[in-house]
């Protein structure tokens, strides 16, 4: 009978602990969720010569991806037309963290094709070097679809390709999650050089607005 007690009282005392701390980390999440969505809104609407569109995202989206802060924008290069979508989510480490193209884009009707290949930003940022993940996604639709997806995860605006975020970044209060991806057309070769080339322009300037100092 002492033995049931104790594990009753075990338990209701661990529910307590957990509730606690639920508590805590929404309250910590409340009174910081302005200052993330505030340095989200002021990364710049142009980078060199591409100009930016707002694109909605909706409470529906933020609930679904655990996220409390979001940047979304479509930039486009004048000259070519060309346009890129930049989605920036920000939220606890183990909501962000848990999210990649294997699991948002399959879930939209696209397929992976190929692997997921690792690169790192050509030119070093003020923070340092920057990684991040790129990989083709295709739909089994007649005409087809081709993405070419790019992904990396940050605490401050350095951007890492981490193999597992959820469980590297697990303590953080607040993760970044970079998407940015781009219809695939003829000449591939000159879209995938023209991201990087955006990439490198665009992480600097994130980099300003996301770090703390």
């Amino acid at each position: 009978m002492r033995s049931a007690i104790f594990g009753i009282a075990l338990i209701l005392l661990i529910a307590a602990g957990a509730w606690e701390l639920s508590n805590r980390t929404a309250r910590a999440d409340s009174q910081i969720v302005k200052t993330v969505q505030s340095r989200l809104d002021s990364i710049p609407e142009s980078i060199g010569e591409w100009k930016s569109e707002d694109q909605t995202y909706d409470e529906r989206q933020m609930e679904r991806t655990g996220s409390f802060a979001a940047f979304h924008r479509l930039y486009r290069k004048a000259k070519s037309n060309e346009t890129i979508s930049v989605l920036i989510l920000a939220g606890p480490a183990q909501e962000i963290g848990s999210h990649d193209p294997n699991r948002c884009y399959v879930g939209a009707g696209y397929r992976p094709v190929g692997t997921a290949v690792k690169k790192i930003l050509p030119d070093p940022t003020p923070l340092g070097t920057c990684s991040y993940w790129t990989a083709r996604f295709d739909t089994d639709t007649f005409p087809s679809a081709s993405l070419q997806v790019y992904w990396a995860w940050s605490l401050n605006g350095q951007w890492s390709a981490s193999e597992n975020a959820r469980y590297e970044f697990v303590r953080e209060p607040v993760l970044y999650k970079l998407y940015l991806s781009r219809r695939l057309s003829a000449s591939n070769d000159e879209t995938l050089l023209s991201t990087e080339e955006f990439l490198n322009e665009f992480v600097p300037e994130v980099q300003k607005c996301l770090s703390p100092n």
